[in-house]
């Protein structure tokens, strides 16, 4: 527990940064969109799609299909929860203080009205999650992200944020505080649950971002790198030349609505 708080510790010492010139090209992706290891991240991703499409994806597609919507939505709620001591602690290191009182916030309604998390009763409220990561925090120390990297199980990234994801998966006080109070089977089950939660919410996205598509890498890789700029930027990334591109042309267009979630009944 000690190396945990000592790298809270250390986050904290680093909320004196700012953004400015040096964040925005330490959030440029441009190294990242050329993918210098194009060849090795398309086999690591080969290899994630074969373990998704046949042991994690029936899964959750069982669990979607049985699972009652509230059951899914409290399960999602609560990891949600859990997530916030890492949200306070990088926006502290990141200078972000009110995005750290509004992780306090949450964290003081949700396990209090929200009974420990389980109902979201912040967002009802008003006080909407801001998320930030380790990757995030070292984008605003100046760190650039680094060539693209498919990492194995657990999906696209770059070198910057597969390092911050590696350090939270040992360092962060609540996962770390999850191994300590769990034996090993209890915490291999508490894991299948999460990333089973993760991947039944994400399916419906999914499936619309990679239908037609006719070199699946390639679009997981873009849709990604996309992401991840507006959460760079808390989502409201700056609009690039490119962004602008056909933009007259498709502006007045009605958006497609949102996919309701498996299980909701129908408006």
């Amino acid at each position: 527990m000690r190396q945990a708080w000592s790298f809270a510790l250390m986050l904290l010492l680093g909320g004196c940064a700012t953004t400015g010139p040096r964040f925005d090209a330490a959030a440029s992706l441009d190294r990242a969109a050329e993918d210098p290891w194009e060849p090795v991240n398309r086999r690591i991703h080969a290899f994630n799609d074969t373990l998704d499409r046949w042991f994690v994806r029936p899964v959750a597609d069982v669990y979607n299909r049985f699972a009652p919507v509230a059951i899914r939505r409290a399960v999602r709620n609560f990891y949600g929860n859990l997530a916030e001591p890492s949200n306070l602690v990088n926006a502290l290191a990141q200078g972000k203080f009110r995005s750290a009182g509004r992780a306090v916030e949450r964290l003081a309604v949700n396990m209090t009205a929200g009974a420990l998390g389980v109902a979201d009763e912040a967002t009802r409220l008003g006080l909407d999650a801001q998320p930030h990561d380790l990757g995030q925090t070292f984008a605003v120390w100046g760190v650039r992200s680094g060539p693209f990297v498919m990492l194995p199980f657990l999906g696209p990234s770059t070198v910057r944020d597969g390092v911050g994801q590696f350090l939270e998966l040992f360092l962060d006080p609540v996962r770390y505080g999850r191994g300590v109070a769990l034996n090993p089977t209890q915490s291999l089950i508490e894991n299948a649950v999460e990333i089973l939660s993760d991947r039944a919410a994400l399916i419906e996205q999914g499936e619309q971002i990679r239908r037609g598509s006719a070199d699946d890498y390639a679009t997981v890789r873009s849709a990604w790198l996309q992401l991840r700029r507006a959460e760079l930027y808390d989502g409201d990334p700056p609009v690039l030349e490119d962004d602008l591109e056909g933009y007259e042309d498709f502006k007045d267009e009605p958006s497609s609505p949102t996919p309701p979630e498996p299980g909701d009944d129908p408006p």
